[in-house]
């Protein structure tokens, strides 16, 4: 989602198809939360707290269902137009503090139906079922009022538009795009348009419309830097899981693209899956696999292109499996001599085992080298 547009009329989001899908379904569940109003005080009650209690409960009722009716508008199709990029939403102050009244109502709504939790890292191993789905939908509601809330303060500024992709697999020069925004749209997922993007810093992240980035600052993992903690190490030792490399290259893409709670994986769609499926079966797209008992419980995959390897996204059903792929993974790399290892963006789950991040201006004049060396996966 981007803000594209900022005048006295109000403000114009770019968001693609699946953004404004989730959005108008998150709207579509207002209300969430009881017409009670929250008691904050534990202590003893005053005598008239009741008759206030009532007061403040039918006021509450009321502005609910005001706001259930402006949300309904909120749907209606003259705010959101269909674009060749995307769709186009358009709000005005009022409409803006409205959406974010309902995101935030149905935000603390799940936060209220885990059970108020203080830390809500705490209750991810407890998190599944209805748990899960209140941890997802709170996530993504908190998604567009923290990226609303930016054009608030200023922190997020309209941009120009991305160019479009035309037939050929050409990029634009990504040092001319903003930090935070695509460097184009458009095109396709061919396997030559894929490794002509990656060959220049590129990616793709959404389709409906294809969108292509390159983030600055990138995060990498340096290969002769990679942190084994003393539990990893333990873990290593013991060989928990049994490791593989592509024996299941597109099961790893459909465990990454399954959302949990610390992963909302939308991006990998049915698109993205038969695309890098195609990328792997060419030679240029490679998994590292974690097995115990048969299963697979842990994986990560992504590109090879000379010298670079670009990791794309890593899942874990048993605790540690990722982190063991992706020791063997960084193992191999040095083994095959790769030089760059490629993240995207460092995460809390990777910059313990020692990822960094650099300018893009210095990743792409160490891209530009990798690329070029005769490595082989």
């Amino acid at each position: 989602m981007k803000l594209v547009n900022e005048s006295k009329g109000g403000w114009q989001y770019l968001l693609n198809q699946n953004e404004a899908d989730v959005l108008r379904g998150l709207v579509n569940k207002f209300p969430f939360t009881e017409d009670v109003h929250i008691h904050i005080s534990k202590t003893d009650r005053d005598p008239r707290a009741d008759e206030r209690e009532k007061l403040l409960n039918e006021s509450l009722a009321e502005h609910r269902k005001e706001l259930k009716k402006l949300a309904v508008d909120l749907l209606a199709g003259e705010k959101w137009k269909q674009s060749e990029k995307g769709c186009i939403l358009t709000l005005k102050s009022e409409s803006r503090e409205i959406l974010l009244q309902i995101l935030n109502d149905i935000r603390i709504g799940c936060w209220r139906k885990l059970g108020e939790p203080e830390d809500l890292d705490l209750l991810v191993p407890q998190t599944s079922g209805k748990n899960l789905a209140y941890r997802n939908l709170m996530e993504l509601a908190g998604y567009f009022e923290n990226s609303f809330l930016d054009t608030l303060s200023g922190d997020q500024q309209p941009g120009s538009e991305p160019p479009l992709l035309g037939e050929s697999n050409e990029f634009p020069n990504p040092e001319l795009a903003g930090a935070e925004g695509p460097v184009a749209l458009g095109g396709d997922l061919s396997m030559q348009r894929l490794l002509a993007a990656y060959r220049h810093g590129i990616f793709p992240w959404t389709v409906n419309p294809i969108t292509w980035w390159s983030p600055d600052p990138r995060g990498i993992i340096e290969l002769d830097a990679f942190h084994i903690s003393e539990s990893l190490g333990k873990i290593l030792l013991k060989q928990t899981f049994e490791v593989t490399f592509d024996k299941a290259f597109q099961e790893v893409m459909q465990a990454c693209a399954t959302p949990g709670p610390k992963r909302r994986s939308t991006w990998i769609t049915k698109e993205f899956i038969e695309a890098y499926t195609e990328l792997h079966n060419q030679g240029h797209a490679h998994s590292v696999e974690c097995w115990k008992s048969g299963e697979l419980v842990g994986g990560i995959y992504g590109v090879a292109v000379g010298g670079l390897f670009a990791g794309e996204s890593m899942f874990h059903l048993a605790d540690n499996a990722s982190k063991v792929a992706l020791y063997h993974l960084v193992r191999h790399l040095q083994e095959r001599q790769f030089t760059l290892f490629d993240i995207q963006m460092v995460t809390a789950a990777t910059e313990p085992l020692g990822a960094t991040a650099i300018s893009r201006g210095a990743y792409l004049k160490r891209l530009a080298i990798s690329v070029e060396q005769d490595c082989s996966f």
